[in-house]
């Protein structure tokens, strides 16, 4: 009788088997997150729903536009905290409405200049609003694409 023919060989192909499976099936490990916390330019622009927008530049900077801000003036402000865990960005967005009734703004523009030029999932929360949106895009030159914050 042949090795390749008993049951020691398949125990053995099992087992091999088994162990290849379980290196696959292991998580990628990702690193330590980062964290930002950015200010935003303040603009008003024309008045839309709420959405978010990226745009990709030369340079390797990702702009992210959030539109459709309520109730916040000139006074205010909008930031956000930015997690970075591998290629996963997770944006916390703080709006502080101003109390000094200057002209209204509706529209904030982050730069992210510390991302590298690969493919990102994003996903934007806006506690204040209780609405979020999610998007993937490639930090490439020219690169857009945009969402609708949803509760």
């Amino acid at each position: 009788m042949s090795f390749f023919q008993s049951t020691e060989f398949y125990v053995i192909l099992f087992l091999a088997a088994m162990a290849i499976v379980a290196f696959l099936a292991k998580p990628h490990t990702v690193g330590p997150a980062s964290e930002y916390l950015l200010g935003a330019a303040l603009s008003a622009d024309d008045g839309t729903e709420p959405t978010i927008a990226v745009d990709c530049d030369e340079s390797g900077t990702v702009w992210l536009r959030r539109s459709g801000i309520d109730g916040v003036d000139a006074s205010g402000a909008v930031s956000a905290k930015i997690v970075v865990k591998g290629f996963n960005i997770t944006v916390y967005e703080r709006i502080t409405p101003g109390n000094y009734g200057d002209s209204p703004v509706d529209s904030a523009l982050f730069e992210f200049d510390f991302l590298a030029a690969e493919r990102y999932w994003l996903r934007y929360e806006s506690e204040a609003t209780n609405s979020s949106a999610t998007l993937t895009f490639r930090n490439t030159p020219g690169y857009h694409a945009g969402a609708i914050l949803k509760q």
